[in-house]
């Protein structure tokens, strides 16, 4: 009889089989899975074999308090995903203490999620050695915070030996107590108090929410402890503009690797949903999205569920966005990611490709935002097919950089250069390193000039393309330098064959750029959505969420696709 496998094999064979096809699983998941296998190879990190067998024998200590199995006083079972989720959590450690201190969940609903949550706040309450450990479930009505207390309770006040082992009395209508170390497990309802110094703090249904006071609370108060963790999870939602997306795309950024610092290494992101292109009414789509199929979810009820949104549009929200995890509303990111990163080139030299033609898009947006600029060089192969070979600069307000957590990290980890840069020009510009923060709370349009003109000058763009509404102070500038402006405004009429090259030539490899890690972000937050007659034009779902290099680089397509006297010239002007 072969031996029961270790949590720890458990935790990998999942993954294994994630990443093989073996389990049917999205995305996401297998981005979860792959980070965990290279995880393990790494030297800084170590799998604490005996936390994890800790945590998971707690978990199967506890006992049921729903349905059929509380009614046969069944203990919990965990299984190979909630394992490998636990393995992440609680086995994986940097340092001598948890490599996560964030953790983003987002499970269906019926696939056990409430008593997920509700056990690992016992866990962190009870048995991770955290003297006088506070642990808060949260929410935005008291009913839902207690979906995640309420289980907590009755699996403490049904389990004698439990009470026992840890020296616990009864608990009340809302506090679980721990009178040794008077510690407790609590529901709280909007935000806790500036005192709270949580161990664990859990949000559950994010999507509800609509700030982050509560989430910000649970993070600012994990200081004061060791190994914390800050643990959310939710079904997906209909707020596209609310914390709980925002929070789901930067997870996803971290997955996809967008991000890689001290900060995002921290974070954990788990999101079972079903892939784009995945039709909503298969059978795939429900096994796709709900890891606990046939064990706490039923198939037969999902599929009549399924069945039932199919016949009645006004079911369809409610289905996708809890038995699928579908955000509804939500515009499509507009370009594959994975696609993107391998058109990256950071080896690629300027002056490979001056023999080129070449157009420049710019894109001004907002005195106290990002500026940036694109030169497309770009010639044709053999086959007749274009290249496309995008070279990027940034600008953005010192003083904004100071008050905008969101650009820190390219100023911490990029280089950037200041106005010493230009001080010093003595007639030849090095090509700028990834950013440059120009004096005062506001872009320096002279310095920009100055950069553009060099660009105009050195390497003689075809055509500089701005968005008229903001191009005045820069038109007769740069047409006197020698540039040829065009007007590219910002309607679907004339985005929607540049975007659409923009996305055929990432797909089929003649895209080419050099890694540069704000156009990278750019185009990660790139959303669009196509309205019926197949038109489309850049969107972003959030303002702190920049695509200018994006688009400043799909003008600068839009206009080397074909040269100025064809047809594209004479269709943007008809326009």
């Amino acid at each position: 009889m072969p031996k029961p496998k270790t949590n720890y094999q458990i935790s990998v064979q999942y993954a294994k089989d994630i990443l093989s096809g073996k389990i049917v699983a999205g995305e996401y998941v297998g981005l979860a899975c792959d980070r965990y296998l290279g995880d393990l190879k790494r030297k800084d990190l170590t799998m604490d074999e005996k936390a994890l067998n800790r945590f998971v024998n707690f978990v199967k200590g506890l006992q049921h308090v729903k349905g059929r199995w509380a009614q046969r006083k069944e203990l919990f079972v965990p299984q190979p995903w909630q394992i490998f989720k636990a393995a992440n959590l609680f086995g994986l450690h940097k340092d001598g203490v948890r490599k996560y201190i964030e953790a983003y969940c987002e499970i269906p609903r019926k696939n056990g999620k409430s008593f997920d949550a509700a056990s690992i706040g016992l866990y962190m309450l009870l048995a991770d050695n955290e003297f006088g450990a506070e642990v808060y479930c949260g929410a935005t009505k008291e009913s839902q915070a207690m979906e995640v207390f309420r289980p907590a309770r009755l699996m403490v006040e049904r389990d004698e030996e439990l009470m026992d082992a840890y020296g616990l009395p009864p608990p009340n209508t809302m506090s679980i107590m721990v009178p040794e170390d008077g510690a407790f497990f609590q529901p709280v309802v909007g935000e806790p108090g500036d005192g709270a110094s949580p161990h664990c703090g859990i949000v559950d249904e994010y999507h509800e929410h609509k700030n982050n006071r509560l989430y910000d609370t649970f993070k600012t108060g994990l200081g004061a402890r060791e190994k914390p963790l800050l643990y959310v999870v939710t079904t997906a939602g209909d707020d596209v503009g609310g914390p709980c997306f925002e929070r789901r795309e930067e997870v996803i950024e971290i997955l996809k690797g967008v991000y890689a610092d001290e900060y995002t290494d921290s974070v954990f992101g788990l999101l079972y949903t079903i892939d784009e292109g995945i039709d909503w009414k298969s059978e795939e789509a429900l096994r796709m999205a709900n890891p606990n199929l046939d064990i706490s979810v039923d198939f037969k009820y999902l599929k009549r569920q399924q069945l039932q949104a199919i016949r009645n549009t006004a079911k369809q929200g409610i289905f996708k966005t809890k038995h699928l995890n579908q955000w509804i509303n939500a515009n499509e990111t507009f370009i594959n990611y994975e696609e993107w990163a391998e058109c990256a080139d950071p080896e690629m030299d300027i002056n490979n490709y001056t023999h080129m033609s070449m157009m420049m898009g710019v894109d001004l947006a907002s005195r106290i935002d990002f500026t940036s600029s694109v030169k497309c060089f770009y010639e044709d192969d053999e086959q007749g097919k274009r290249h496309y070979y995008l070279f990027s600069n940034f600008w953005v307000p010192e003083e904004r950089v100071k008050e905008t957590e969101r650009y820190q990290p390219w100023v911490n980890e990029y280089n950037p250069c200041t106005q010493d840069y230009y001080e010093n020009y003595d007639g030849e510009f090095e090509e700028v390193p990834f950013l440059i923060m120009t004096d005062g709370d506001e872009v320096d349009t002279v310095m920009v000039k100055k950069k553009l003109i060099h660009d105009i000058e050195k390497y003689f763009p075809e055509e500089v393309s701005f968005d008229p509404w903001k191009s005045a102070g820069y038109e007769q500038d740069l047409e006197d330098a020698g540039a040829e402006i065009t007007k590219f405004n910002q309607t679907t009429g004339y985005y929607t064959s540049p975007m659409n090259e923009f996305e055929a030539a990432i797909k089929s490899g003649r895209l080419h750029h050099t890694d540069h890690p704000i156009l990278n972000w750019n185009v990660m937050n790139l959303k669009s959505k196509r309205d019926t007659n197949g038109n489309v034009k850049p969107r972003k779902e959030d303002v702190r969420k920049k695509i200018d290099g994006a688009c400043a680089a799909i003008m600068a397509v839009g206009r080397a696709m074909q040269t100025p006297d064809e047809g594209l010239q004479q269709d943007l002007g008809s326009i």
